[in-house]
């Protein structure tokens, strides 16, 4: 009896030891970690680790431990493209994540088709991805431009304006938020005339040549998909000519962020409206309170960055796809991915089987001065998700 139960032991610290020895799962992943992009790219990233951390913390994916090879795409299609193919190729990993430009993540869409591996764009809006550039290897869990250009055509029509000024970057995200904006356009508020597009090139940092182009064309609205150091940029160059205090901007690109609410700090404009994925003092899911709390601690900072939770949905949606595949082979990964629903702290979310995109929502509402606050905040903040 003794011997038998000494087997069975030593049998279960083989299995253990032989658990142990297996080769961890890898993820790569390519945020824009330096440069402009960094604005975003480097909270998304923390979001991506404590993903990882956690899921390790827990047993890693299959029993296995999860390894993050991490670099930077430097806002740089061709960067990004040559990064992911040494990933794949000499780094081996069993799926990719990130991206933050649209044009970065169709670059990296098309290096997943051609090496037959999985890439969860986290970031990447263009419609493209999950339309004309659709694949079997791609799947998306951020919102689309058209997604964002309904919502901005809707606010145009809320807020009664008519004569529109349209100022978009000249990539990929910016064209195909236009086309999306204008597609919706006659649905929300048929009235609206847009008389003015400019189109500031991707890392632009010199507004003025555009600026009092805006300031005389009449118009009572701008729609614009400028983010991050785009906008900041905009708002010091164009706030002391008396820029805000007519018109109403009205903005994709997720500059209701904390990232840029409080970069801005008092320098943030009047008749602002725009969106974000995620806002450490308000929620649309009980789970959100135990993320952003951990992400606190993580960062040492109760005012945590939005592009966090991105970067961790990311990370849990390649688990949870791995552990229903019960696989890292990349057909049954993807085959997983179709259709799957997970938990997330912005609400429960589904991939489509058909378009491989995930019905997430965001936050959008008018940023507004706060007594006890150096920076503005966004209030109210209506979630705004797709059906």
């Amino acid at each position: 009896m003794k011997y038998s139960v000494m087997l069975a032991a030593l049998g279960v610290l083989g299995a253990g030891t032989a658990l142990a020895q297996q080769p961890p799962i890898k993820i790569g992943v390519l945020y824009p970690l330096t440069g402009g992009g960094a604005v975003y790219g480097v909270p998304a990233m923390t979001g991506h680790q404590l993903a990882v951390e956690e899921l390790n913390a827990k047993g890693g994916m299959m029993g296995r431990k999860i390894e993050s090879v991490e670099r930077d795409d430097k806002l740089n299609p061709a960067t990004a493209s040559s990064t992911m193919k040494e990933l794949i190729t000499k780094d081996k990993v069993d799926i990719v994540l990130g991206g933050l430009a649209s044009s970065v993540g169709l670059a990296m869409s098309e290096v997943s088709k051609q090496e037959k591996v999985v890439y969860i764009s986290t970031i990447p809006k263009s419609i493209q991805i999950t339309t004309d550039k659709l694949h079997k290897y791609v799947f998306r869990t951020a919102a689309n431009t058209d997604q964002e250009g309904d919502t901005m055509a809707m606010l145009v029509g809320k807020n009664k304006l008519t004569k529109l000024c349209h100022l978009e970057l000249d990539y990929a995200y910016g064209n195909d938020l236009e086309a999306g904006i204008l597609k919706a356009l006659p649905k929300y508020a048929p009235d609206a005339k847009v008389v003015l597009t400019l189109k500031p090139k991707l890392g632009a940092t010199d507004f003025n040549p555009f600026i009092p182009q805006v300031m005389s064309a009449g118009c009572d609205g701008v729609i614009s998909g400028l983010w991050g150091p785009h906008f900041v940029s905009w708002v010091k160059q164009a706030a002391p000519l008396g820029f805000f205090s007519k018109i109403k901007w009205i903005s994709g690109g997720e500059i209701g962020s904390h990232e840029i609410a409080g970069e801005l700090k008092g320098d943030y404009p009047d008749n602002v409206i725009s969106n974000t994925y995620e806002l450490w003092y308000t929620s649309n899911d009980p789970s959100h309170k135990e993320f952003q709390a951990r992400l606190a601690k993580k960062l040492n900072t109760q005012e945590t960055p939005q592009w966090a939770v991105l970067g961790y949905i990311g990370v849990m949606y390649a688990a949870a796809a791995i552990e229903k595949a019960q696989s890292t082979d990349p057909d049954k990964v993807s085959a997983a991915l179709e259709g799957l629903s997970i938990g997330t702290p912005v609400g429960k979310l589904t991939i489509d089987a058909k378009s491989h995109q995930a019905n997430i929502g965001q936050f959008w509402g008018p940023m507004v001065k706060k007594p006890d606050r150096a920076y503005r905040m966004m209030e109210p903040a209506e979630y705004i998700q797709p059906k």
